[in-house]
């Protein structure tokens, strides 16, 4: 199993929050996912707060454009010293490669979003999309792979095929992970940590089973032990 299989979301609304979570639980996990929401609220110095704390940083602004936008985004990103960092895999070979030129002599791994999590059949229909979310996923991790892709973002139902299709090597990060009281919130295509790891993800990224418990602490420290 990789080291810090388990990412924390930090889906807050201000850093304040954030790094409060981050001083409680690090002993116990020390990779965290900062997307969008915080990242636009609180900009690059919250990432160099983060990694200030000594913790892994996932950046996931998901980053879908012309490739040249692209690439330079992808270098803004990575001077923030940033271990994962997403785009979107919809945005075909060119992007990607643009993508991964961005980050060439850095630390930082671009990953491919495949589908999101939240969508469903119907969902990804009325995108105009004809494939079923399983058979998206599959199309477009053999596209990124073949672009020099490294890791894709996929939801736990599709570890097993994208292993099956790709081998060992490619690195899975996973959302969608159920919690212990199985709220599922937006995600549609979900399983426990457990089942993920077994089928062979290598990190899950999960939030409100510990954003949200009454004890982060010792909901950080179970899913430190279940992913030990």
């Amino acid at each position: 199993m990789p080291a810090d299989p388990i990412i924390v979301a930090l889906d807050f609304d201000e850093a304040e929050q954030a790094l409060r979570l981050v001083a409680q639980i690090k002993d116990y996990l020390r990779f965290f996912k900062v997307g969008s929401q915080l990242f636009t609220r609180e900009g690059p110095l919250f990432i160099r707060q983060l990694r200030e704390q000594g913790v892994e940083v996932f950046l996931d602004l998901k980053f879908h454009d012309i490739p040249e936008t692209v690439r330079k985004a992808v270098r803004a990103a990575a001077a923030l010293d940033v271990r994962f960092l997403t785009i979107h895999a919809s945005g075909g070979p060119a992007m990607i490669e643009a993508a991964l030129k961005g980050a060439e002599g850095t630390g930082t791994t671009v990953l491919g979003v495949t589908v999101l999590t939240s969508m469903d059949e119907a969902s990804l229909r009325a995108t105009g999309q004809a494939r079923t979310p399983g058979e998206q996923v599959l199309f477009l991790a053999e596209m990124a792979q073949k672009a020099g892709l490294k890791g894709l973002v996929c939801s736990p139902l599709e570890i097993a095929p994208i292993r099956e299709r790709l081998g060992k090597e490619i690195v899975l990060v996973t959302p969608g992970i159920r919690g212990t009281a199985d709220r599922l919130g937006d995600q549609k295509r979900t399983l426990s940590a457990e089942e993920a790891l077994r089928l062979g993800a290598s990190h899950l990224v999960i939030g409100r089973p510990i954003t949200e418990a009454a004890d982060p602490v010792a909901a950080a420290r179970a899913l430190a032990t279940v992913s030990a």
